[in-house]
């Protein structure tokens, strides 16, 4: 019996402890969580909703041919992108996410072929409501990279967002020019 005492004794200390290992991992940091075109959201894996889902609107870095080829700058190796005309009303991203940041980050064209739509243009509406726009103008300078990515290519953040469930969309709709809207990936806290 005293032996099974002497284990046990150790247990009401382990106790007193256990309160502190909660509370470490609630003011531990932030994480920043993706949400890839093709591979989804990195922890519940659901997708981005591209529409229309018409056959041609949007393509991959599969499609060969077409104005952007293979580029594995891209997050995750991946892309999706279209060529938006008025005739097609509107072309959406839509992406559900939990958190109390977002950024929403494209490829960006510059110095496309004669002929090729590069203007890059945008509405973001979170939850509802238009929060931003974002327009990019190909920057013809033979100094200028062919295409940006990643942190040169952000084209939508808010932060200070309650932590719950947001839907964001990101449209043309309202545009009356040909545009190229080309999604990389999203990143949200």
């Amino acid at each position: 019996m005293h032996w099974k005492s002497f284990y046990f004794l150790p247990l009401p200390g382990a106790l007193f402890f256990l309160p502190f290992l909660f509370n470490v991992a609630a003011v531990s940091g932030a994480v920043n969580r993706s949400i890839d075109d093709t591979l989804g959201d990195s922890v519940t894996g659901q997708r981005p909703i591209f529409l229309p889902t018409t056959s041609g609107t949007w393509e991959d870095e599969t499609c060969a041919g077409k104005f952007l080829s293979v580029y594995p700058l891209a997050f995750g190796g991946t892309y999706t992108a279209a060529t938006y005309n008025p005739g097609l009303q509107n072309i959406s991203i839509t992406f559900d996410f939990t958190g109390t940041a977002i950024y929403v980050y494209f490829i960006l064209a510059n110095n496309p072929a004669p002929g090729i739509t590069a203007t890059t243009a945008a509405n973001f509406t979170l939850d509802g409501s238009l929060v931003g726009t974002f327009n990019h103008s190909p920057n013809t300078s033979t100094s200028a990279p062919d295409f940006q990515f990643n942190q040169s290519a952000l084209a939508f953040s808010k932060a200070g967002l309650k932590n719950i469930t947001h839907q964001m969309v990101v449209s043309t709709s309202g545009l009356s020019e040909d545009v190229w809207v080309n999604f990389d990936y999203a990143l949200y806290t």
